[in-house]
């Protein structure tokens, strides 16, 4: 019983190791998002399409695979303008696996945005 005990922990601290690394990677993607709009003067949507973030501007696809514990609000789309402006949001993602919900918050101007994790039961 002990050993399933830790195999399910295991299971557990990985599937976080993995949300962590994606939330690491996004951040990534959206730095070169407000760089290269603001470089090429070029608009981008991020969207998800079935279960990859896509970040597109001027006919160039950037995807960035979720893990499979996290889902995202329905309807979830980030414009982000060639000056690095995007209208404040808030976007709700989920991990069934680690039982958090994140709040991406996207501020005002200046391409940033705030991520916050929840705990639930």
């Amino acid at each position: 019983m002990s050993l399933s005990i830790f195999l399910y922990d295991g299971v557990h601290v990985n599937d976080k190791e993995l949300e962590e690394e994606f939330w690491t990677n996004f951040k990534a993607y959206w730095r070169r998002t407000i760089e290269t709009n603001e470089y090429k003067h070029v608009s981008t949507q991020i969207y998800v399409d079935g279960h990859d973030v896509v970040f597109y501007n001027f006919r160039k696809h950037m995807r960035l695979r979720m893990p499979n514990s996290l889902s995202v609000q329905p309807a979830f789309l980030i414009m982000v303008n060639s000056d690095g402006y995007s209208a404040p949001q808030t976007y709700e993602w989920f991990s069934k696996k680690t039982n958090t919900r994140y709040l991406l918050k996207v501020q005002l101007g200046g391409g940033t945005y705030k991520l916050y994790e929840k705990y639930y039961e």
